[in-house]
């Protein structure tokens, strides 16, 4: 546990992006993504808060352990949890689970489907059924209705609770017959077989956040809005989303020493290339600062520095040719905040995404959480 380092979560902007979320979005039913810990920022906290004070009734997990992490912690707590189909749903060996504890399975597969309809233990559990349009991970297929259909019906169900799909590339800007829109066409193809073949279905959802950023498949009945939520925009660029990063995450400077051009910093002696100063850090690699940041730049109080040396486990160095005005051992660092340090801005000097500094921060990080 770190005791100078921190990730503040300000529930009262999570609250702020659910606003802007239904000024998007006013007729959708929200379906929140709070798999991988909530995105980094404590799955517990987020649905407690969510469900109470935003009213919020439907959350997506990942994995059925993060569907049961949150009704043991919260026996009472009448949401709706939904097991997504990108891990293997365990539904013969874990039934009891999903049955007892009020857990839905999202189907992707024709095995899984076959066991519900088959078991009557299941005859009672909500049928909602994933289908893959063109990302190519997991889902059913267009190919395969005429099959479920059969088996539907031979199983005694006409009825779907929910039938969704998942684009690959609704972070990109619409184009007229893109991937995404290809997509949605064959959505609607799919639902309309579905109908025509006598299955009725009471709700649908497409729309991650890149495309709620859009306004694109607001027509279905539910939405899935998974990084907007904590603030970053998921379209580079959008106009429409301006969400509030939800999270800081700072820690203190524990040393401050000046370095001559050619002195080695740490594992591996990776030599210094100018004269200036080093600023060290006590996180690391064991809290969520990646090893291949090593080498890049980062901004703070307006002066570029570099990520300089091998990060290690428990610390890590940072170089500036000039300190920073009023920079000192003790000092406050944040990596991001809703500020003046945008996590997309990191993200971007880091080549990688929002999702992954999000969600490398550990568990040795503490958590505080402010209204």
């Amino acid at each position: 546990m770190r005791l100078d380092t921190e990730l503040c979560v300000h529930l009262d902007l999570l609250s702020h992006n659910y606003d802007l979320l239904k000024k998007i979005a006013p007729k959708n039913d929200v379906i929140f993504m709070v798999k991988a810990n909530a995105y980094g920022h404590g799955i517990l906290e987020i649905v407690h808060f969510s469900f109470t004070e935003l009213g919020i009734k439907r959350f997506g997990c990942a994995s059925l352990g993060e569907a049961l992490e949150i009704r043991r912690a919260f026996p009472t707590l009448e949401c709706e949890l939904w097991v997504f189909s990108d891990s293997n749903l365990n539904l013969s060996q874990a039934k009891e689970y999903y049955l007892d504890l009020n857990i839905i399975p999202v189907l992707h597969n024709m095995d899984d489907l076959e066991l519900i309809l088959n078991d009557r233990d299941f005859e009672h559990m909500p049928l909602v059924l994933k289908f893959d349009t063109g990302m190519n991970r997991l889902g059913l297929h267009k190919k395969d209705i005429e099959q479920i259909v059969s088996k539907m019906i031979k199983g005694g169900r006409k009825e779907l609770l929910h039938v969704l799909t998942h684009f690959a590339n609704s972070y990109i800007k619409l184009k007229p017959k893109d991937k995404t829109q290809r997509q949605y066409k064959e959505f609607k193809e799919i639902l309309e077989a579905l109908k025509t073949a006598g299955i009725s279905i009471e709700e649908t959802s497409c729309s991650n956040s890149g495309a709620i950023e859009q306004s694109f498949g607001l027509d279905e009945s539910h939405i899935r809005p998974g990084l907007m939520m904590y603030g970053p925009k998921s379209v580079y660029n959008s106009e429409v989303w301006n969400g509030k990063t939800i999270s800081t995450f700072k820690t203190k400077i524990i040393k401050i020493e000046p370095i001559k051009k050619g002195m080695p910093i740490g594992y591996g002696s990776h030599t210094c290339g100018h004269n200036g100063f080093i600023v060290y850090l006590p996180v690391g690699y064991g809290d969520g600062i990646l090893t291949y940041y090593s080498g890049r730049e980062i901004n703070l109080h307006g002066k570029t520095a570099k990520i300089i040396g091998r990060v290690n486990m428990d610390l890590t160095a940072i170089f500036f040719e000039e300190l920073p005005n009023n920079l000192a051992k003790g000092s406050e660092f944040s990596f991001w905040n809703d500020k003046n340090y945008s996590v997309t801005d990191l993200s971007g000097r880091l080549s990688t995404t929002q999702y992954q500094l999000f969600t490398a921060i550990t568990n040795r990080v503490p958590r505080r959480y402010l209204k």
